[in-house]
């Protein structure tokens, strides 16, 4: 058996932050399901396959009370990784390069862990690689402990088998293997192939390859093993590791969904078994990836329980999502017509407030707390609303690896993400905003730079934009060399205190820096 287990360790992956992996948002993922969580004021947390890092860094500065540790075997990604931990100084997160088999085995003085989470990579690994996780869960999670696993699901994925073991025919063996594979599939498609005529979704891949980072295409489909599990399977694989499925971590899936079907629902209703009907859920929804959460020693929360942990959750506004009526989940448009939707949403716009403040609502008395956790869920899902379990931690570790995040974009490396302790996480941005953020991220008050050293804060996004190769664009044209100055110092002038302004609201600057 080869070291990396029939993962493709070829090339490093792209940096993805996942907010799923945060514990505080795990939490309220299983309060709000109600299912007890763990106790977050101290605690020990693991990731299994940590690709560039990005997810762990984040979580390490914005949960100093935790202890952190990453395993990955790619020593690309270890060595990349660690850097930019020791330059942030956060000394709560402990990095490894040893393969899962060390780790089942005991190899690594290790603790026990309340959370072990895990990104896609039990779809990319063999089926003995996978079974020294379930025995790495079995030794290593506390009682009472939480497991988070996403992966490729089926019966989405179904149309994908075809094109990754086309893929990996075109690949070959030798350098340049996504173009040889990719090169290799679209002269199926154009040799009118037809799985492709007869299978939309393998063919929307093939088109959009040009839309991913080539990494990414790597590591999604280039892979001896790639599989898509259905999610009874993984249950009963979870099962052996004296795992109970608890629900999801992510608030679009969470059960009862809103865009079920009266008959559709009334199906389900006749399932008794909890697990086939999710299956069943997914099959309606064509589900092709699945973010899990598994708790050893499941704890159902009753209405007392539920208020003790509503205490405990923090829900918010975002002020860039405004209100519509009809809102898209997963594969359907839902329209909301009920008499609550508009007041909550406004009612978290005005105030950060907990979730036993919302229960205790004067005008949601007539409703049950589970007709509020379903609205609440649904705000969540389409981003009207912020969640966290637990108090803001200190902000002095987030401090520190934003900057050295924004340092490195300035370089030319790309990190979608920045750390922000009021979401017990992070939250993406885009490369240009980073940029910009990075000329004020140092200013004692960066909108008063925006007026004050303009000059100095074009220059330094002209000298990042040459360094990062990034094309300013304007519209859907980019813009001329000679014209780049000027137009930062209009987007400056325009926008400047915007970007700012959600910056803050992000949490990716405190607001005590920004004049009023």
């Amino acid at each position: 058996m080869k070291r990396t287990a029939g993962y493709n360790n070829s090339v490093a992956y792209t940096a993805g932050y996942f907010q799923e992996q945060s514990p505080t948002f795990l939490n309220a993922c299983l309060a709000m399901q109600r299912v007890s969580p763990p106790c977050v004021e101290k605690f020990t947390y693991c990731e299994l396959g940590f690709g560039r890092g990005l997810t762990s860094l984040v979580l390490a500065a914005t949960h100093p009370n935790g202890d952190f540790y990453a395993c990955d075997f790619n020593p690309v990604h270890v060595r990349g990784a660690s850097a930019i931990r020791d330059e942030a100084r956060l000394s709560n997160l402990t990095l490894l390069e040893n393969s899962f088999d060390d780790l089942a085995q005991g190899k690594v003085e290790l603790p026990l862990f309340d959370y072990i989470t895990m990104h896609g990579i039990i779809s990319w690994i063999s089926d003995e690689t996978r079974a020294q996780i379930m025995r790495f869960l079995t030794r290593y999670l506390k009682p009472g402990g939480v497991v988070q696993v996403s992966y490729n699901a089926m019966v989405g994925c179904a149309q994908v088998l075809p094109l990754q073991r086309l893929l990996m025919l075109g690949a070959g063996g030798g350098n340049s293997a996504w173009t040889k594979a990719s090169e290799f599939a679209r002269k199926m498609v154009n040799l009118g192939a037809l799985h492709f005529k007869r299978n939309p979704d393998s063919l929307g891949r093939v088109e959009g390859f040009d839309d991913h980072d080539e990494r990414y295409l790597v590591h999604e489909h280039l892979h001896e093993k790639w599989t898509p599990f259905y999610f009874a399977d993984i249950v009963r694989e979870m099962a052996e590791a004296k795992l109970s499925f608890a629900g999801s971590a992510r608030f679009a899936y969470m059960s009862p969904v809103g865009w079920l079907g009266e008959q559709q629902r009334k199906m389900l209703e006749t399932v008794s078994d909890p697990v086939e009907a999710e299956e069943l859920r997914d099959y309606f929804a064509n589900r092709g990836f699945r973010s899990d959460i598994f708790v050893r020693a499941r704890a159902p929360l009753s209405d007392v329980g539920l208020r003790e942990q509503a205490e405990h959750i923090h829900l918010w506004g975002n002020p860039a999502v405004p209100y519509r009526t009809a809102v898209a989940l997963e594969h359907a448009t839902l329209t909301r017509i009920d008499a609550v939707h508009k007041p909550l949403f406004d009612l978290l716009h005005r105030s950060e407030m907990t979730l036993a403040q919302v229960f205790d609502v004067p005008g949601f008395a007539g409703l049950t707390l589970d007709a509020i956790l379903k609205r609440l869920r649904l705000s969540i899902a389409v981003g009207e609303t912020f969640v966290r379990y637990g108090e803001t931690q200190p902000r002095a570790a987030a401090d520190r690896l934003n900057a050295v995040l924004l340092e490195r974009v300035e370089r030319g490396e790309a990190w979608g993400a920045l750390a922000s302790p009021r979401q017990g996480g992070g939250a993406g941005i885009s490369l240009l905003d980073q940029l910009l953020l990075a000329s004020l991220h140092a200013k004692a008050d960066p909108i008063k730079a925006i007026s004050r050293d303009i000059d100095e804060l074009v220059a330094r996004v002209t000298r990042s934009l040459a360094a990062t190769g990034l094309k300013l664009r304007v519209g859907n044209a980019d813009v001329p060399p000679k014209e780049i100055n000027t137009r930062l110092r209009h987007i400056f002038e325009d926008s400047g205190k915007a970007l700012v302004e959600h910056a803050v609201g992000l949490d990716f600057l405190a607001a005590q820096k920004i004049s009023g």
